[in-house]
């Protein structure tokens, strides 16, 4: 993408984003943000757990050989990784060639690259099975009209294909899947040309993303249920920013607001920093579900300043990344 259509696309998320504080109004957003100003404090600690289950599953993730990759530096790698993908403008995919080079000087390249993969992989599993989960409140709490009973089934419809598709791919790789799609699409086969020398690389990845679920599967859906419990605590996040801003304690609003606006920001993930995704989609999913809309927005700023503090911890542990002291065996 040209940097001409990113600036474009910023342009519109900060008009919209603007529109949306121009209609509710800056002083009375500026009164609940002085009101819930505790709500960031308690998010800080509740997203340091959250990393820390994010490195365990990353752990459990790698293949058997080279030394154990220690939790202490997969934790530092993690949150540099995440803070980089919060602040990288487009797709956030820009941490995890930082994950490879911090954990290649103990697991080795390839087999970096493969937890890298399956974690990626893993991640992305969590996140569509929560929003499986959360399409049960959302069909009691949303408005009972056809085209909301449409929207919730394709949606469903499509998570479950999303599902079938993760999964295989932890059972059958990634990379020569995706070397075999370029060379049956006739515009890519030059691209697909120019990868084949490197097939055998691609195919022991490959080994490396899927060992852990054909050789070891109680390891795999164990790393899946901590990930998943990562992500209840990230969704969780939602019911301490509704509860900071006096808006009740219903942990199934929390679940459809924290669940929607995240798939919202990934439909939209083009946008440069999710700017005016993130703050149009939580506009929208209150005014849904029956609550101010313009309380959506003052929750967005809430999680925004939230993942300030986060980025900055993560680009101040940067430097921690590639220099350790015990090399691959």
């Amino acid at each position: 993408m040209s940097r001409t259509v990113r600036l474009v696309l910023f342009v519109v998320g900060a008009t919209l984003v603007a529109l949306m504080v121009w209609k509710t109004g800056p002083g009375a957003l500026l009164a609940v943000l002085r009101t819930s100003a505790w709500v960031v404090a308690a998010l800080i600690p509740l997203w340091a757990v959250v990393y820390t289950l994010n490195a365990i599953a990353w752990r459990m993730l790698t293949s058997k050989g080279g030394t154990p990759l220690p939790l202490l530096h997969a934790l530092r790698i993690t949150v540099v990784a995440f803070a980089v993908n919060y602040a990288t403008p487009l797709m956030s995919f820009g941490g995890e060639p930082l994950r490879i080079v911090g954990a290649t000087p103990w697991l080795g390249h390839r087999r970096a690259v493969g937890s890298v993969v399956a974690f990626r992989l893993l991640h992305a599993l969590a996140h569509v099975v929560g929003f499986l989960a959360a399409l049960i409140p959302a069909a009691i709490l949303l408005p009972h009209t056809p085209l909301v009973a449409a929207i919730l089934i394709g949606v469903g419809a499509v998570l479950v294909v999303i599902v079938v598709f993760l999964l295989s791919r932890h059972r059958e790789g990634l990379a020569m899947q995706l070397l075999r799609l370029l060379r049956r699409l006739a515009p890519l086969r030059r691209v697909a040309r120019k990868l084949e020398p490197h097939a055998a690389a691609f195919h022991e990845v490959d080994t490396h993303v899927t060992s852990i679920y054909t050789s070891a599967p109680r390891r795999f859906y164990g790393a899946l249920m901590v990930e998943m419990l990562g992500r209840v605590l990230t969704l969780s996040e939602y019911w301490i920013i509704l509860y900071g801003m006096g808006l009740g304690v219903s942990p199934w609003k929390a679940l459809v607001v924290a669940s929607f606006s995240s798939l919202i920001v990934n439909l939209f993930s083009f946008l440069p920093y999710e700017l005016g995704s993130k703050e149009g989609g939580l506009y929208f999913i209150f005014e849904w579900i029956g609550m101010d809309p313009s309380m959506g927005l003052a929750a967005s700023l809430l999680s925004r300043l939230r993942e300030l503090v986060w980025i900055g911890i993560g680009m101040g542990l940067i430097w921690t990344v590639g220099a350790p002291s015990r090399r691959a065996s």
